[in-house]
């Protein structure tokens, strides 16, 4: 649960842990041991539930949809503490916020997959048939292989498959709102909010949206599709984009400020909050390195005025100047 975080990650991820299973003696018994591991755990624990308190005072346009409480009673926080927190509409807030929006979600799908990359990693998995997934940061998958099919179910993130043909036992990737299936080839497949993209690199697959009673429609080498509940669209790229991050490269054509931020966030162990729609809504082009992505938010967000200010060095900020 801890890896690759902080103590005031694996703080928040704790947080969340015991809200949604209050009563599990293992996970309880669990969280004791990393508490009393290192006296580091135990002020980042403390930190986390001040935070919390501080958060139920706060006015209720500035919180989230999610219901926030301390996971246990904490003591009174110290009033120069609570008023440092509540300074500046709350970047404590913000954290926290943070962490229930990307914290959570990922630990849960965690559970359900058979593959997961962790953040800023990808991972190869090379099935008995063949065939190669490549996962990007933070995608998450199951896999069902048996005599008579060949099934990936995409659980969240991005991942590129290089598909054995087998004939007799068709490859399929399945994600909330579509079905891929293979007619040999090299193809991505990217989970975007509740949307699906898919961009074939080499070959052909047809892609059929689930939501959708229009037959399916085939995509070859340069093509791609994106299916948001019955509604589609589609296009053609360069076929030496598809599939670049796997050499760390992080492409745009034209794209929005938001969503290469979105591009970005499985790269970095900071938390990116962007806090200005305006410059949301603008758009770039370029090249850009995913190996570096603190640089290359800079380089996204500069050309617009964008500033980016770091929090408790795991929050990234980015604003209007």
């Amino acid at each position: 649960m801890t890896e690759r975080k902080t103590p005031a990650q694996a703080a928040a991820g704790w947080y969340l842990y015991l809200r949604e299973d209050p009563d599990d003696e293992g996970l309880k018994n669990r969280f004791k041991e990393w508490l009393e591991s290192d006296p580091a755990h135990k002020q980042a624990w403390a930190d986390m539930n001040t935070t919390a308190s501080v958060m139920a005072e706060i006015p209720s346009f500035l919180h989230t949809s999610t219901s926030i409480a301390p996971a246990f009673v904490p003591q009174k926080p110290e009033h120069g503490l609570r008023r440092r927190l509540l300074s500046g509409y709350g970047l404590a807030l913000m954290a926290a916020c943070a962490a229930m929006i990307f914290v959570a979600p990922d630990m849960l799908v965690r559970l359900k997959a058979d593959h997961y990359a962790p953040v800023a990693e990808t991972r190869d998995v090379r099935l008995a048939d063949g065939s190669e997934i490549i996962l990007a940061p933070q995608a998450a998958i199951s896999i069902t292989m048996n005599a008579s099919e060949r099934s990936i179910h995409l659980l969240q993130g991005e991942a590129l498959f290089n598909v054995h043909h087998d004939p007799k036992r068709l490859f399929r990737v399945t994600t909330e709102n579509a079905v891929i299936t293979d007619i040999g080839t090299i193809f991505d497949v990217r989970m975007e909010g509740a949307a699906t993209v898919v961009a074939v690199r080499e070959g052909s697959v047809r892609v059929i949206a689930r939501r959708s009673p229009v037959a399916g429609r085939d995509l070859r080498a340069g093509e791609w599709e994106r299916v948001s509940g019955a509604d589609s669209a589609s296009g053609v790229v360069p076929v030496a984009t598809i599939g670049a991050w796997r050499d760390g490269l992080l492409v745009a054509r034209n794209e929005t400020v938001g969503d290469m931020i979105g591009a970005l966030r499985p790269w970095t162990s900071s938390r990116i909050i962007l806090t200005d729609r305006k410059l949301s809504d603008k758009r770039v082009t370029g090249t850009y390195n995913l190996h570096q992505p603190e640089a290359a938010l800079r380089q996204i967000v500069d050309a617009y005025g964008g500033h980016v200010s770091s929090w408790a060095s795991w929050v990234d900020i980015v604003s209007a100047r």
